[in-house]
């Protein structure tokens, strides 16, 4: 399921070599995700031929495979008789006038897992303010995979304890469910990349979805913010951190709390978490 939510990484790479042929004076940019000891190119702005597409770059060869090896950027001024790579891919590299290259790792948790390339058709050294900002697009490219990898875990959990149910759930693994749907809200709220934080925010939506039993008419319905107090007031939390944690007064807490007591005809916070699970309102 995770395979068919999950946007394509290769795409992500593409778009943001398209990002970087606006912001660089770089003619051709190129990269790929990482599958194993290899890096396979996938992703091209500005090339001329065929030659680059599809090759397979092996760590430690050419400045793709050292950049993959040492997981950090790499510059070659002079590619054909530079001194301090391998020249497995001088030819395929030489088919597109390559001269000076600059590569860039994205390394997710302490793994590589794709490359971003840039390179001029002439023997001049790629500056900083270039390099810089190739470096911030791979930065942003880690940060981007290691979102996804998390929300792919989370909702993994979540399916896998969708065989449970929620009376005979374990409170810890129902504690970890609504952890999980938390900090996807967590991560939605501080990405700056607005279709980022739709499709994490889509995810969400699905987890609550799987979570919550199928409703019946006259079910109990909470409203978002009602579900996402109603959490926090699983995990322990008191209203003080409630209202920290989502960014509201106080009193909009408790008026949320009252509310949620009203439909679930309780007079506490804990009969309110219980009847919730009893009807699967909540994990």
């Amino acid at each position: 399921m995770t395979e068919t939510l999950r946007p394509s990484d290769e795409d992500a790479i593409r778009a943001e070599l398209r990002y970087l042929r606006t912001s660089t004076t770089l003619p051709v940019l190129f990269g790929g995700m990482v599958d194993g000891p290899s890096l396979r190119l996938s992703g091209f702005v500005g090339t001329r031929g065929p030659m680059l597409r599809d090759l397979v770059i092996d760590t430690e060869c050419g400045l793709g495979g050292r950049v993959m090896a040492e997981q950090r950027p790499g510059a070659v001024q002079d590619y054909a008789h530079s001194r301090h790579i391998t020249h497995d891919y001088d030819h395929e590299v030489a088919s597109e006038g390559i001269e000076s290259l600059f590569a860039a790792p994205v390394v997710v948790r302490g793994s590589t897992r794709a490359a971003v390339y840039g390179g001029l058709r002439a023997n001049l050294p790629i500056g900083d303010v270039t390099a810089e900002t190739v470096m911030r697009s791979a930065h942003k490219l880690a940060r981007e995979i290691e979102i996804r990898d998390e929300v792919d875990r989370r909702l993994e959990m979540i399916e896998n304890s969708r065989t449970v149910p929620v009376a005979f759930r374990d409170p810890k693994l129902s504690e970890g469910i609504t952890e999980a749907y938390l900090t996807l809200r967590t991560i939605a709220d501080r990405l700056d990349d607005a279709a980022l934080s739709a499709e994490v925010q889509a995810v969400e939506e699905k987890l609550r979805g799987l979570t919550a039993g199928e409703s019946r008419p006259g079910d109990v319905v909470l409203s978002p913010r009602e579900f996402e107090v109603l959490v926090h007031v699983a995990l322990g939390c008191r209203n003080a951190e409630i209202a920290e944690r989502l960014g509201l007064r106080l009193d909009t807490v408790k008026s949320y709390m009252r509310n949620i007591m009203s439909k679930l005809e309780v007079r506490s916070r804990h009969e309110a978490v219980v009847v919730a699970r009893r009807q699967g309102l909540i994990p």
